[in-house]
């Protein structure tokens, strides 16, 4: 008998995705879904102010700042964090205007001091809480400004 070579034919398939229109409609149905609810999140925390909050406070971060009361007072320093009730400024300082009597005593000068909040004679601890419905307004300080060499120096 002759010897006879057979060659063997292996047939490898290549394991091919499938999907069918069931499974295109459930993907993206899945995806709708997850940008819905991506959507609905990023609204509500817009919404409650925490979005909004941590935008201000990323703002605010690398700067000084003034916040501007209601009642007149202005306090210089770092806001630190920002609540939806609430703004917490870091190493506060205020503004004391003092009265001096000059050597003629008819008239009389004005000294104008920047002082820490810790310098207080009741000794608080170096933050304030401001409720948000007391501020006017805040102002971000320039890196010029002279406050913020006298705070740097303090």
């Amino acid at each position: 008998m002759p010897y006879k070579e057979t060659k063997k034919t292996s047939k490898t398939s290549k394991p091919s995705v499938n999907i069918n229109n069931y499974g295109k409609a459930v993907l993206v149905f899945s995806i709708l879904i997850f940008i819905l609810i991506t959507i609905f999140l990023g609204v509500s925390l817009w919404q409650n102010g925490t979005i909004r909050n941590a935008v201000q406070l990323f703002k605010y971060s690398k700067s000084y700042q003034v916040i501007f009361l209601t009642n007149g007072q202005a306090y210089f320093g770092n806001i630190t964090e920002i609540t939806d009730e609430y703004v917490i400024m870091e190493n506060p300082f205020s503004i004391k205007v003092q009265q001096k009597q000059a050597d003629d005593e008819s008239q009389t000068q004005s000294e104008i001091k920047l002082l820490s909040i810790e310098d207080e004679f009741y000794k608080p601890e170096n933050y304030m809480l401001f409720e948000k419905s007391g501020i006017l307004h805040i102002e971000e300080l320039n890196d010029s400004s002279q406050i913020i060499e006298i705070i740097k120096s303090y």
